[in-house]
């Protein structure tokens, strides 16, 4: 009975203070409902402005006339990060396992330190284990290599990134497009002037360049989950003053999928593929949207593009 009265006696006390707080938590509430309209406004706004690009600067305005587009002749940059090989695995899962029992007892005295000492081995014959069955055999990244450089081997990264803008720019812009060929740069970096295209109409020269294409993941893991990444740098040049009106590098890497290194070499590279394949069509639609905002509103033109050797 005395359990049950101090039971009722509680929720009378709860109910009191309830009802003590109840102004309180009537203004809370009508503050939240008046101020959650502008907070998903505001979050919204967010979401949606966070990929529109700002205008560029007025000074950056510019009418870009015929372009001139040119292709650098370079061999970009290609590089895998491979996974470790079995062997190579089982050191580093060894000297893992080591770091581990050492840091654990790195503030150990007298005897702990002897029992600590004596754990480093067992611990670095289990990581040598773990890491091995971790690690990839040779044959297997041989293989993959195989698959994605036979592939590579096929194109030519420069001229078929050029060929996907054209492409893009066709279909998104009306401006006037001229393929030039073997004006481009002959090395990463290379500065080159185009000053004797002044007398075939040209009046602005795109000059784009794959820099870099690789797979590329965490560093110091053993078989890391890789992404594919490819550079692309640009430069647009006047050609009556050689001015250098806008220069940058794109960098494909943050759609691309997390794959391990022999997945990217599947079915004769088809993902490496298909990958290659979305980062042109990025970087096509990044190019466009830069000579967009760039040239100043003109009365549409013909897209059609010519070349010239």
């Amino acid at each position: 009975m005395v359990k049950n009265l101090i039971l009722a006696e509680s929720q009378k006390m709860i109910i009191r203070k309830w009802d003590k707080e109840a102004p309180m938590r009537n203004k809370m509430d009508q503050l939240i409902r008046v101020m959650l309209p502008f907070i998903l406004l505001l979050l919204l706004s967010c979401a949606t402005t966070k990929r529109i690009q700002p205008p560029p600067p007025d000074e950056l305005r510019a009418n870009l006339g015929t372009i001139g587009i040119v292709s650098a002749s370079f061999q970009p940059e290609v590089g895998f990060q491979k996974p470790m090989t079995k062997g190579r695995a089982a050191w580093h899962g060894a000297g893992e396992g080591t770091l581990f029992v050492l840091n654990v007892g790195s503030g150990c005295t007298g005897l702990s330190c002897a029992g600590v000492l004596a754990l480093v081995p067992v611990a670095a014959a289990v990581g040598g284990i773990v890491g091995a069955a971790k690690g990839v055999s040779s044959e297997k990244t041989t293989e993959t290599i195989g698959a994605l450089n036979g592939y590579l081997a096929t194109l030519s990264l420069q001229e078929t990134m050029r060929e996907r803008f054209l492409s893009v720019a066709r279909e998104r812009t009306e401006f006037p497009f001229v393929i030039i060929e073997g004006q481009g740069p002959n090395a990463l970096d290379e500065e080159v002037f185009y000053g004797s295209l002044s007398d075939k109409g040209i009046h602005t020269v795109l000059e784009m360049g794959v820099r870099k294409c690789d797979l590329w993941g965490k560093r110091g893991d053993i078989d890391p989950l890789l992404r594919f990444r490819m550079a692309l740098g640009i430069r647009l040049i006047r050609i009556t003053d050689g001015k250098e009106l806008y220069t940058r590098v794109f960098i494909y890497e943050y759609e691309s999928t997390f794959r391990k290194f022999r997945e990217w070499g599947v079915n004769n590279a088809q993902p490496f593929k298909e990958e290659l394949d979305r980062a042109y069509q990025y970087l096509a639609m990044e190019i466009v949207g830069v000579l967009s905002n760039i040239q100043t509103p003109l009365n549409p033109q013909s897209s059609d593009v010519m070349e010239i050797e």
